[in-house]
């Protein structure tokens, strides 16, 4: 019997989803070089970047993958299925985090040699559920040979032990309160040999060191939420975000990141808080904030794109303390349903997202660039970049004269349209993308969501769309190895005309599942036949009617065995036992493919009674009695 129905869903956060895959727009903009958190750093410089808004697989409301963002494929696993945190949405300023037990929740990142730094640089934002000792936040190594580590204690310090390559160790800690239980803090971590430890709590500098050893580095993996073969510390809290860099970032380059999590995660700076377009009063633009600046000569970004899909480079007249950040309100990516355009310049509409800007100082000029990867044709002529220059949120009354419509769109390859020179991007000032011609340049479809259901023989699959434009039908496809696809169903657009502005429902049963995982995307055709893929979402799937799950001698002395067979493709499972309190007195994971008699033998001996024995494999439970005498 199935003990629950579970929806596995590929998690975004944004209210508006675009059809295309969130990933490939990653991976496209790596090659520009500035697709790091902010717009700061490469994958060549930033390792790892795990965001709880992007690239989970949850199974049942808990993290099994965190998908690394930094574009190197260094993902976090959980150690097993009772490892797996709890994934908490809307946590912080509208966005999620992951909830860590305190008791067994953990991910692992496998060793790598670019993982084994010897100076870096360290961003998480975090939360206590529980003060305690030993909240091992993030760590490389074991208790005695720590590569780094970011670890908190009752009193909220932060504790940072290294081994060297001299044998030595050492192990500072800030003052108290530096981790809280009432709010999330951005907590950073900088060390090369050159420049020492610095540690900061909300961009404020917490500890300070002139430590000049080389860092030592071992084989052992990444721990996301506990310690190497270290007992009592997993953590008892949240993270929404980690951030790892190879070495220190400019200065430059920390107002930037700094300022792009605390527009985020609505946190306030001790100093050079200059992204103001987040707060209420200003329209909350909280979201794919990224930056230029200068600090001096030798601290300077001028050229950023970040998580989203607008790039600014080659500012002229960038001087000392000078910053230009920016961030949307997360209106409809891909919409051009609105009716605040300049209709006089002969525009037919914009899109519905509107971006704005906090300048600090005066910068002269600078590029901005659109990644329109999956929005359909596009024609550069077509496109206008609408300036709100009288800043009273209204882009109707703009025109070509007063400066707040710009043509003369450069088509860079690769779905990337520039306007180059522009100069009214000023302090407050909103800006969005506009077209001439909504038929040249049109929208495709915006997916809200693309789930997944196993049932009881069968997979359900939903998807919704907000708006679609002379779309025609999807193509469902499905695999097994996530690279080799079929398409088993076509479903047409459920639009009356070319143009649906409303949200649409569909639905599918697949009857045939594949034994094992099961991977899905969808292909939307549009009806001049161009066509872009949806991002694959998986989904595991066991026939329980060919699960056999037995325990024998039964009744018995304490120890006993699990007879399990019907299970393919070398499944884990975890088998409990449990009191008739409900108390847990053995838990395992193993390894299953095909069948298995498995020896269940408890540290301390059982009292005699009744108890519960539990077969949970992809969060299907089969239970057995077991009288114990």
């Amino acid at each position: 019997m199935l003990s629950k129905q579970i929806s596995y869903i590929y998690i975004r956060k944004f209210t508006y989803v675009r059809f295309f895959a969130v990933f490939l727009i990653f991976q496209i903009n790596n090659l520009y070089g500035q697709s790091g958190p902010g717009g700061v750093g490469s994958s060549a410089n930033n390792k790892v970047w795990l965001d709880a808004n992007r690239g989970l697989t949850l199974i049942g409301g808990l993290a099994d993958v965190w998908a690394d963002q930094s574009g190197n494929g260094f993902n976090a696993t959980a150690n097993g299925a009772t490892a797996r945190p709890t994934f908490v949405a809307a946590s912080v300023n509208g966005y999620p985090s992951l909830d860590f037990d305190g008791t067994n929740d953990e991910m692992w990142i496998p060793d790598n040699a670019a993982l084994d730094l010897t100076a870096w640089h360290i961003f998480i934002v975090p939360i206590v559920d529980l003060q305690k000792n030993y909240n091992a936040w993030l760590v490389k190594g074991d208790d005695a040979q720590e590569n780094f580590e970011m670890l908190s204690f009752s009193n909220g310090n932060i504790h940072t032990p290294t081994r060297y390559t001299d044998a030595t160790r050492t192990s500072p800690s800030t003052a108290a309160n530096q981790v809280s239980n009432a709010t999330f803090r951005i907590i950073e971590y900088s060390y090369s040999s050159a420049v020492g430890r610095d540690i900061y709590t909300n961009y404020t500098n917490v500890h300070t060191d002139n430590e000049n050893k080389t860092p030592a580095t071992n084989n052992f993996p990444i721990y996301v939420g506990n310690e190497k073969a270290t007992a009592g510390r997993f953590i008892n809290g949240d993270l929404a975000e980690v951030i790892i860099y190879n070495a220190p970032i400019n200065s430059a380059q920390r107002i930037i990141v700094n300022n792009y999590l605390s527009a985020k995660y609505g946190l306030t700076l001790g100093s050079n808080d200059i992204y103001d377009e987040d707060n209420a009063g200003n329209g909350n633009y909280d979201h794919d904030v990224a930056g230029i600046g200068r600090v001096d000569a030798s601290n300077i970004q001028n050229d950023s794109q970040g998580s989203g899909i607008v790039r600014i480079l080659n500012p002229t007249g960038l001087g000392n303390n000078e910053f230009y950040i920016w961030g949307h309100d997360n209106g409809g990516l891909g919409s051009w349903f609105t009716n605040d355009y300049p209709a006089g310049e002969g525009l037919q509409g914009r899109l519905v997202r509107v971006w704005r800007g906090s300048e600090q100082g005066t910068i002269n000029s600078f590029s901005v660039r659109f990644d329109l990867t999956g929005l359909g044709p596009v024609s550069a002529s077509d496109l206008r970049l609408l300036i709100d220059v009288n800043n009273n949120g209204l882009f109707a009354d703009e025109t070509a004269g007063g400066g707040g419509v710009i043509n003369g769109a450069t088509a860079l390859g690769g779905n990337v349209y520039e306007f180059t020179g522009i100069t009214g991007l000023n302090n407050n000032i909103r800006f969005t993308l506009g077209t001439s011609d909504i038929i040249s340049t049109p929208l495709p479809v915006e997916l809200v969501n693309f789930t997944a259901t196993p049932l009881q023989k069968n997979i359900e699959l939903n998807w919704s769309t907000l708006s679609e434009k002379n779309f025609d039908y999807f193509e469902l496809q499905k695999s097994k190895d996530a690279t080799n696809f079929k398409t088993i169903a076509h479903i047409k657009s459920k639009s009356t005309n070319l143009i649906s502005n409303t949200k649409l429902n569909y639905n599918f049963i697949d009857e045939l599942p594949y034994e094992g995982m099961n991977y899905y995307r969808l292909n939307q055709v549009n009806t001049d036949k161009s066509s872009s893929f949806s991002e694959v979402i998986s989904i595991p799937f066991l026939n329980p009617k060919q699960i056999q799950f037995n325990i024998y001698p039964n009744p018995n002395s304490g120890e006993f065995v699990a007879d399990i067979s019907g299970i393919e493709n070398n499944h884990q499972v975890t088998i409990n036992v449990t009191n008739t309190e409900g108390k847990q007195v053995y838990s395992k994971d193993f390894f299953i493919n095909n069948s298995e008699k498995i020896n269940i033998v408890p540290k301390e001996k059982l009292a005699n009674g009744l108890y519960t024995c539990t077969l949970i494999i992809e969060e299907i439970s089969y239970s057995k009695k077991v009288l114990i005498k």
